[in-house]
């Protein structure tokens, strides 16, 4: 009967090892599914942002005479509704981002999640 009790302790052992294990691999997993449709979402934002600048406020233009005003003032407000990371930097580059993909970008692209994101690697490459 103790050798019975003994496999039973290592069999449950084995058993809470796996899911021990198992659960670290799935906790890994969906943070690693969290962070690329976080990254996903930014960088859609930041090319949203810099397409309304240059398509909204610049006429289409890749400046506009009162570009700098517009940029200042943006950055303003959404600092004031949502603190930092919209600084006129930040701006700049989302206008910068913009110009430099909105050829290889069609509009449909915003349907990004019902097929694979056009963006596959984070903000901060692109910078």
């Amino acid at each position: 009967m103790s050798d019975d009790i003994n496999f039973d302790s290592m069999l449950n052992d084995v058993e809470l090892e796996k899911l021990c294990t198992d659960s670290v691999e799935l906790i890994n997993y969906a943070r690693n599914i969290v962070v690329k449709n976080v990254n996903i979402v930014q960088i859609m934002t930041y090319y949203s942002l810099g397409r309304w600048i240059v398509e909204t406020q610049q006429m289409g233009e890749k400046r506009a005479k009162y570009g700098s005003k517009v940029i200042k003032t943006l950055s303003e407000k959404l600092q004031k509704e949502f603190g930092k990371g919209f600084s006129e930097d930040t701006l700049k580059n989302a206008r910068k981002f913009y110009l430099t993909y909105k050829e290889r970008i069609s509009e449909t692209v915003f349907r990004f999640f019902e097929k694979e994101p056009p963006f596959i690697v984070s903000w901060s490459h692109y910078l």
